[in-house]
Formats: C-alpha cells, sequence, structure tokens
C-alpha cells in the first residue's frame, strides 16, 4: 500500500539524533546476542539497533544524515544508522584510509571496485553475505531466486556474495549510445534520413555546406563524437563502427559466442577507421575529434552548429531537432551496435566483520528493495506521488535530490518502473530509442568477476595496451599515419606489451562465467 512520504515527528526526530549521536555507546550497552533480530516483518528487532556506515555519494548532493528516506527508513526498521558521508574530491582515499583503520564502520554504501571488495574480504575486513541473505533478506533473496544471472554477476570466483546490487529499471541490454542527426537541417536541404555510410557520408558532405550566419563561411561541425576512453562508450564510437562489424567495450573487448574478441586487431576495425579517416580528410569530421574535453564536446552538440553527433540520446538545442536514427547499414551489410548491461549495478552495500548486528543491518539493506523505498531511494524529492502512482518532476538547480540515488542498492526493474512511475515524454521517447535499437544490439559484455591475481595483472597489461591503441586510432583517423603500412608493426606492439595474456586472462575470466 501506498503512503505519501512526510517529514518524520519531532519526537522521533530527537529520538533518532540522540541514537546517531551515541551510536559508540548504545551498541557498547546493548550485547548483539541478546537482541532478537526477526526474519521477517517491520521492526527487524524490537530494541532499537545502532550502527555506523559510510555513504560513498554523489558530490553536492548533501548529507546521508539529512536524507528524509533514511529517517523513515528508520522508523520502519527500529535500525538507526550514523552515515559518515564520502563524495567530491579524495572521496577513495577517504574511504581506502577509513577501511585501514583499527575502527572500521559495520557497512559501506558504494565506493569499492570489485578487485578491492576481494582484497579486502581476503584480508577479513568484508564479510560473506550469502548465508544472511538467505536467512534475513527476503526481499533480495526472492530477487535472486528469480534472476539467477543476477546471482551469478554478484557472486564472486572464491563462490561468496560480498555485496548488494541495485537493479535498474530495464533488465536487458541496451545501447549505451545512439546515432542522433540534425532533422531541421535535413529538411531545409530537402534530405532523407541516412540509411547506409555512403548516404551517411552524402548528408555530411550536404551539411558542410551550410551557412548559419549568411557569411559566406563554412562555421559547422558535420559531425562530432568522443573517440578517447572513456568517453567512447558514453559519447562515441563503441556501437558506431558496428557498421563495420565489430564493436567496442571500455577493455576493447567483444563478446563472439563463447570467447572474447579484441577488437582493435580486428580487419572489420582496420576499414573502420580507414572509413573515419577519409571522413576526417573531407572535413566531414570535427577537427578537435582528439583534442576536445567532455566539457567542450557537451558545448559544442548543445550549439545547433552540429550535424549529427553521438551520445545516449538526443539533447533538446533550441531551435534545432536532433533525432536519433537507426544504425547505418556498412559496405559489407553489417548492422550491428554495441551494448551494455544496465539492469545491474554491482557492490552497492557491503557488512564488515566488526558489525555486531549483521543480521539486523542485513534487514535494513533488504528493506532498501521494498517498491517505495527503492523509489525515494533513487529519487527522492524529484518523486511526486500522484495517485496510486508517482511522477518524476524535474530538479531544480542547486538543490540535491535528498536520497543517494544509484549509490545504494535498489530494486527498481522494469516491471516496478512501468507500474510506479508515470510515463513522461522523456521516459516515453527512451523507451522509442531503446526499441529502435534493440534488433541491432551485439551480445554485450558480461559482467564477469575476477579474481585479486587476475585483476592485478589485468591493470598492469591494460596500461600499456590501451596507450597503443588510443594513440594509433588518433595518429590513423587524423591522417597523420597510415594505418595499412603501421598494421603489421602496431599488432607486433600489442603482442609484445602482452595481448595475448590480457586475453587469456579474459576469456578464462569468461568460461568459468558461464559454467557458474
Amino acid at each position: 500500500m501506498k503512503k505519501s512520504r512526510i517529514i518524520v515527528s519531532a519526537f522521533l526526530a530527537v529520538m533518532a539524533s540522540v541514537a546517531v549521536s551515541g551510536c559508540g555507546k548504545q551498541a557498547e550497552k546493548t550485547s548483539a546476542k541478546t537482541v532478537e533480530v526477526k526474519k521477517t516483518g517491520y521492526p527487524v528487532a524490537d530494541e532499537p539497533i545502532y550502527i555506523k556506515a559510510i555513504g560513498f555519494g554523489k558530490p553536492g548532493n548533501g548529507e546521508w544524515n539529512d536524507y528524509p528516506i533514511f529517517q523513515d527508513i528508520s522508523k520502519q526498521t527500529n535500525v538507526f544508522v550514523d552515515y559518515q558521508t564520502i563524495s567530491g574530491d579524495g572521496a577513495d582515499e577517504k574511504l581506502n584510509l577509513a577501511l585501514a583503520s583499527k575502527k572500521l564502520p559495520d557497512a559501506v554504501f558504494s565506493g569499492l571496485s570489485s578487485q578491492k571488495i576481494l582484497s579486502y574480504a581476503e584480508k577479513g575486513i568484508l564479510r560473506p553475505l550469502e548465508d544472511l541473505i538467505e536467512d534475513y533478506a527476503p526481499n533480495i533473496k526472492r530477487v535472486l531466486d528469480e534472476n539467477p544471472e543476477i546471482r551469478k554477476a554478484i557472486t564472486f570466483p572464491d563462490g561468496h556474495i560480498y555485496a548488494i546490487p541495485s537493479i535498474n529499471e530495464d533488465q536487458k541490454p541496451v545501447q549505451s549510445t545512439t546515432l542522433n542527426i540534425n532533422k531541421t537541417w535535413l529538411d531545409q536541404l530537402g534530405l532523407e534520413i541516412p540509411k547506409t555510410t555512403d548516404e551517411f557520408e552524402e548528408v555530411l558532405c550536404a551539411f558542410k555546406t551550410m551557412d548559419l550566419d549568411g557569411g559566406g563561411k563554412n562555421n559547422v561541425i558535420p559531425f562530432t563524437y568522443e573517440p578517447k576512453t572513456p568517453y567512447n562508450i558514453w559519447n562515441g564510437d563503441a556501437g558506431f563502427s558496428g557498421a563495420f562489424g565489430i564493436t567496442d567495450s571500455s577493455s576493447y573487448l567483444m563478446r563472439s559466442g563463447d570467447e572474447f574478441l579484441f577488437t582493435p586487431v580486428q580487419e572489420g576495425y582496420k576499414e573502420y577507421v580507414k572509413w573515419t579517416a577519409r571522413l576526417y580528410e573531407e572535413g566531414l569530421i570535427d577537427v578537435e575529434l582528439f583534442t576536445q574535453d567532455h566539457n567542450q564536446y557537451m558545448s559544442k552538440i548543445g550549439s545547433s552548429r552540429v550535424g549529427a553527433y553521438l551520445t545516449n540520446g538526443p539533447l533538446e538545442t533550441e531551435g534545432t531537432e536532433y533525432i536519433a536514427i537507426e544504425p547505418l547499414k556498412g559496405p559489407n551489410g553489417d548492422q550491428v551496435w554495441g551494448s551494455l548491461d544496465f539492469s545491474i549495478d554491482k557492490n552497492r552495500g557491503v557488512i564488515t566483520t566488526s558489525n555486531q548486528y549483521p543480521e539486523a543491518t542485513m534487514r535494513y539493506m533488504d528493506s532498501f528493495f521494498e517498491t517505495e523505498n527503492s523509489l525515494y531511494l533513487r529519487f527522492g524529492n524529484s518523486l511526486k506521488p500522484v495517485g496510486d502512482q508517482y511522477e518524476l518532476i524535474p530538479s531544480i538547480p542547486g538543490k540535491n535530490s535528498e536520497a543517494p540515488e544509484s549509490y545504494v542498492a535498489t530494486n527498481l526493474c522494469s516491471e516496478i518502473m512501468d507500474t510506479y512511475i508515470i510515463e513522461t515524454k522523456s521516459i516515453k521517447e527512451k523507451k522509442e530509442r531503446i526499441e529502435l535499437y534493440s534488433k541491432y544490439l551485439a551480445p554485450p559484455v558480461p559482467l564477469i568477476n575476477l579474481t585479486i591475481e587476475e585483476s592485478k595483472q589485468i591493470s598492469s597489461l591494460f596500461v600499456d595496451i590501451q596507450k597503443i591503441v588510443d594513440e594509433n586510432k588518433a595518429r590513423w583517423t587524423t591522417n597523420q599515419s597510415d594505418i595499412d603500412k603501421d598494421w603489421e608493426a602496431y599488432l607486433e606492439s600489442l603482442n609484445n606489451v602482452g595481448l595475448e595474456k590480457y586475453m587469456e586472462i579474459y576469456n578464462a575470466a569468461l568460461a568459468r562465467y558461464l559454467s557458474n
């Protein structure tokens, strides 16, 4: 049954304040053995329980202790949490110091990579959670039982689960970018939406002739994107290269059946780079492609001077209409687009071994998976109750959401989002883009977990591999060097810095993932 969120009463607020300020002393007074924790129902215990936690949050989003949603959840569960909020510059260092100190927090929400989690677990700092999930997390257990792929994704190579995930609004892989084109210019020039790479090139040539200011000067950017990692995934050509049969990822991997291929050594990659080099030579691609920073890029695509660009859906630009179009068909008939699995954000909640109340803490985390709690944890004051549903209202500039957003475990699967969130214009357009690209998506790189040793080796190897790939791609695209002449030496240089070992590790991890 849905209820409206209200600020907790003055009495409750005072009680919560007392609980938080005296957390350490209260914990000393109440032995964990004397507190009976219920496996279902609320409150989780008849006696109030006090713990300390770190909230690794969004910069500028306020203190977690001030969020009304956490006050409400404490009232519901009888578990009171004193949050130390860590965000912004130096957040990683602060979190590392906290976990290296003698006074460990009882729980940590976000901020830890899979590699760090496994390292801390081996040091005895983090506890396995699978038994707690089985006995004290009915909501989380139900999700894992109904979705074995989620359980597989959060199970580490040693067989344990150390962190609770966040389940996002779409369980299926989706595209991280779309190809967005200037519909206003197409209409002015009497051009059709391009379907192939050749037609796209012709459209860019026409865009190049646009004289926006009437001064007889070429003052437009026919096509721009961000080709450098990590932005190549979010605003770049990781999916766009699918017209040549290859797609990319942050690790330069693409899935082919039961194995990974290294994208930058495939023949399709070579042909793709040669095509982009031709576009660059003809003045159809942004000359600052490899020198612009992210802020410059975003400013450009919002300026109405760009003919086509890559990002996650067209931006609303005053005086100019941009639309997302289908992936282009390449010279060999390839029409593929890269995809990512956004359905799971791993590592959103861990429990340390110093926690005297692990059962109650798990029940507290499990309450995050209650539908209304999940919605308010993610959207905060952007959520407006309308009957039995909610409307997402635009955020006010300079005002935080009063919620941890994506930094804690929540369950916002597609069924919940479709049932409880009113479909606005932007949500409808996003669904239409997903549908537009769905039949062209390449298989995503699975959410595999590496061992500590594998992670160390991959991190070391990736530094040299990334340098070679990125530097050569920039030289070739901007015609500072010829890819055909350099190709064999390029392959040799990658092999010399350990490409074979890099792929051996990833394919072993994939085989392990598929066998679970």
